[in-house]
Protein backbone atom coordinates (compact mmCIF):
# COMPACT_ATOMS: atom_id res chain seq x y z
CA UNK A 1 0.00 0.00 0.00
CA UNK A 2 1.39 3.25 -1.13
CA UNK A 3 0.99 6.51 1.25
CA UNK A 4 0.75 9.70 -0.44
CA UNK A 5 2.64 12.75 0.44
CA UNK A 6 1.50 15.93 1.19
CA UNK A 7 1.83 18.51 -1.82
CA UNK A 8 2.91 21.21 0.96
CA UNK A 9 5.88 18.62 2.23
CA UNK A 10 6.93 18.07 -1.37
CA UNK A 11 6.87 22.19 -2.00
CA UNK A 12 8.72 22.63 0.76
CA UNK A 13 11.36 20.14 0.29
CA UNK A 14 11.65 21.29 -3.32
CA UNK A 15 12.17 24.81 -2.26
CA UNK A 16 15.01 23.93 0.18
CA UNK A 17 16.88 21.91 -2.13
CA UNK A 18 16.58 24.79 -5.15
CA UNK A 19 17.59 27.66 -2.01
CA UNK A 20 20.48 25.03 -1.63
CA UNK A 21 20.96 24.11 -5.27
CA UNK A 22 20.98 28.21 -5.87
CA UNK A 23 23.32 28.73 -3.06
CA UNK A 24 26.28 26.19 -3.91
CA UNK A 25 26.28 27.59 -7.23
CA UNK A 26 28.33 30.71 -5.11
CA UNK A 27 29.50 29.43 -2.34
CA UNK A 28 31.55 26.31 -1.11
CA UNK A 29 29.29 23.27 1.21
CA UNK A 30 32.31 24.36 3.88
CA UNK A 31 30.76 27.60 3.51
CA UNK A 32 26.76 27.12 3.04
CA UNK A 33 24.94 27.44 6.67
CA UNK A 34 21.23 26.04 7.59
CA UNK A 35 20.62 30.03 7.96
CA UNK A 36 21.61 30.76 4.29
CA UNK A 37 19.41 27.90 3.08
CA UNK A 38 16.52 28.88 5.02
CA UNK A 39 17.08 32.84 4.12
CA UNK A 40 17.09 31.89 0.39
CA UNK A 41 14.14 29.93 0.56
CA UNK A 42 11.97 31.88 2.82
CA UNK A 43 11.64 29.15 5.97
CA UNK A 44 12.32 29.16 9.19
CA UNK A 45 15.07 26.90 11.14
CA UNK A 46 12.35 24.79 12.58
CA UNK A 47 10.74 23.81 8.88
CA UNK A 48 14.40 22.79 7.67
CA UNK A 49 14.85 20.39 10.29
CA UNK A 50 11.62 19.02 10.07
CA UNK A 51 12.50 18.30 6.69
CA UNK A 52 16.36 17.47 7.00
CA UNK A 53 19.28 16.06 9.95
CA UNK A 54 21.57 19.04 8.67
CA UNK A 55 22.70 20.14 5.55
CA UNK A 56 25.19 16.99 5.18
CA UNK A 57 21.93 15.26 5.15
CA UNK A 58 20.86 17.62 2.61
CA UNK A 59 23.36 17.31 0.55
CA UNK A 60 23.05 13.65 0.17
CA UNK A 61 19.31 13.83 -0.77
CA UNK A 62 20.27 16.38 -3.67
CA UNK A 63 22.74 14.39 -4.92
CA UNK A 64 20.58 11.09 -4.56
CA UNK A 65 17.64 13.35 -6.40
CA UNK A 66 19.95 14.03 -9.36
CA UNK A 67 21.78 11.03 -9.62
CA UNK A 68 18.40 9.38 -9.76
CA UNK A 69 17.36 11.79 -12.61
CA UNK A 70 20.20 11.37 -14.77
CA UNK A 71 19.84 7.57 -14.68
CA UNK A 72 16.12 7.49 -15.40
CA UNK A 73 15.90 5.32 -12.86
CA UNK A 74 12.12 5.40 -12.60
CA UNK A 75 12.22 4.71 -15.31
CA UNK A 76 15.01 1.58 -15.83
CA UNK A 77 13.83 -1.40 -18.33
CA UNK A 78 14.19 -4.35 -17.09
CA UNK A 79 14.51 -5.55 -20.30
CA UNK A 80 18.23 -3.65 -20.54
CA UNK A 81 20.86 -6.43 -20.88
CA UNK A 82 24.13 -5.70 -17.65
CA UNK A 83 26.17 -4.37 -21.10
CA UNK A 84 23.49 -1.83 -21.81
CA UNK A 85 22.82 -1.11 -17.70
CA UNK A 86 27.01 -0.24 -17.74
CA UNK A 87 26.80 1.97 -20.61
CA UNK A 88 23.57 3.98 -19.67
CA UNK A 89 25.18 4.00 -16.28
CA UNK A 90 28.25 5.97 -17.45
CA UNK A 91 26.41 8.37 -19.76
CA UNK A 92 24.22 8.77 -16.82
CA UNK A 93 27.37 9.59 -14.53
CA UNK A 94 29.32 11.65 -17.05
CA UNK A 95 26.06 13.88 -17.41
CA UNK A 96 25.80 14.10 -13.76
CA UNK A 97 29.50 15.31 -13.60
CA UNK A 98 28.44 18.15 -15.71
CA UNK A 99 25.46 19.09 -14.47
CA UNK A 100 26.58 19.62 -10.89
CA UNK A 101 28.48 22.67 -9.96
CA UNK A 102 32.40 22.16 -9.06
CA UNK A 103 33.28 21.14 -5.49
CA UNK A 104 36.21 22.24 -4.52
CA UNK A 105 36.49 21.42 -0.46
CA UNK A 106 38.00 17.49 -0.31
CA UNK A 107 35.00 16.59 2.27
CA UNK A 108 32.44 17.39 0.18
CA UNK A 109 33.97 15.53 -2.72
CA UNK A 110 34.08 12.27 -0.30
CA UNK A 111 30.89 12.62 0.46
CA UNK A 112 29.01 12.57 -2.69
CA UNK A 113 31.25 9.93 -3.65
CA UNK A 114 30.28 7.60 -1.50
CA UNK A 115 26.95 8.69 -1.64
CA UNK A 116 27.26 8.02 -5.84
CA UNK A 117 29.09 4.75 -4.82
CA UNK A 118 26.30 3.79 -2.75
CA UNK A 119 23.76 4.57 -5.42
CA UNK A 120 25.73 2.68 -8.33
CA UNK A 121 26.08 -0.80 -6.07
CA UNK A 122 22.53 -1.29 -5.50
CA UNK A 123 21.61 -0.66 -9.37
CA UNK A 124 24.29 -2.90 -10.54
CA UNK A 125 23.49 -5.95 -7.17
CA UNK A 126 19.91 -5.08 -8.55
CA UNK A 127 20.65 -5.70 -12.51
CA UNK A 128 22.71 -8.96 -11.45
CA UNK A 129 20.40 -10.58 -9.05
CA UNK A 130 18.01 -9.94 -11.70
CA UNK A 131 19.94 -11.93 -14.48
CA UNK A 132 21.84 -14.31 -12.38
CA UNK A 133 19.17 -15.33 -9.90
CA UNK A 134 20.93 -18.73 -9.02
CA UNK A 135 24.40 -17.19 -8.59
CA UNK A 136 25.72 -16.76 -4.50
CA UNK A 137 24.78 -13.96 -3.38
CA UNK A 138 28.14 -13.28 -2.17
CA UNK A 139 29.68 -13.00 -5.45
CA UNK A 140 26.86 -10.89 -6.84
CA UNK A 141 27.98 -8.19 -4.40
CA UNK A 142 31.26 -8.49 -5.34
CA UNK A 143 30.82 -7.58 -9.01
CA UNK A 144 28.47 -5.45 -7.94
CA UNK A 145 31.25 -3.07 -6.17
CA UNK A 146 33.93 -4.42 -8.93
CA UNK A 147 31.52 -2.89 -11.86
CA UNK A 148 31.08 0.22 -9.47
CA UNK A 149 34.58 1.22 -9.65
CA UNK A 150 35.45 0.09 -12.36
CA UNK A 151 32.32 2.79 -14.19
CA UNK A 152 33.37 5.34 -11.59
CA UNK A 153 36.88 5.58 -11.94
CA UNK A 154 36.16 5.39 -16.15
CA UNK A 155 33.52 8.57 -16.18
CA UNK A 156 36.27 10.18 -14.06
CA UNK A 157 38.89 9.38 -16.30
CA UNK A 158 36.31 10.70 -19.24
CA UNK A 159 35.94 13.57 -16.98
CA UNK A 160 39.64 14.34 -16.77
CA UNK A 161 40.55 13.73 -20.58
CA UNK A 162 41.23 16.29 -23.40
CA UNK A 163 37.37 16.36 -24.02
CA UNK A 164 38.18 15.24 -27.90
CA UNK A 165 35.77 11.92 -27.86
CA UNK A 166 32.17 12.51 -26.62
CA UNK A 167 30.99 10.56 -23.47
CA UNK A 168 29.56 7.72 -25.70
CA UNK A 169 32.21 7.28 -28.06
CA UNK A 170 34.86 6.95 -24.39
CA UNK A 171 32.55 4.05 -23.65
CA UNK A 172 32.06 2.10 -26.65
CA UNK A 173 35.46 0.94 -26.87
CA UNK A 174 35.77 -0.18 -23.37
CA UNK A 175 32.55 -2.21 -23.23
CA UNK A 176 34.10 -5.46 -24.39
CA UNK A 177 36.97 -5.17 -22.16
CA UNK A 178 34.47 -5.19 -19.07
CA UNK A 179 32.17 -7.64 -20.28
CA UNK A 180 34.57 -10.41 -21.29
CA UNK A 181 38.26 -9.21 -19.55
CA UNK A 182 41.54 -8.18 -20.99
CA UNK A 183 41.63 -11.63 -22.78
CA UNK A 184 39.70 -9.16 -25.46
CA UNK A 185 43.07 -7.97 -26.32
Amino acid sequence: MQTKTDPRVLRTRKLITEAFINIFQTKSFSEISVKDITTEAMINRATFYNHFLDKYDLLEKVVEEKLHLNLGCDKQKTSMSIEQTIETVFLSLTRFETSVPSISGQEEKDAIDAIIKLELVNIFRTKLIETNPLTEQSLLDKLANWLTFTVRGISLDWKDSDGNETAGEFIKPLLPFIMCGIETL
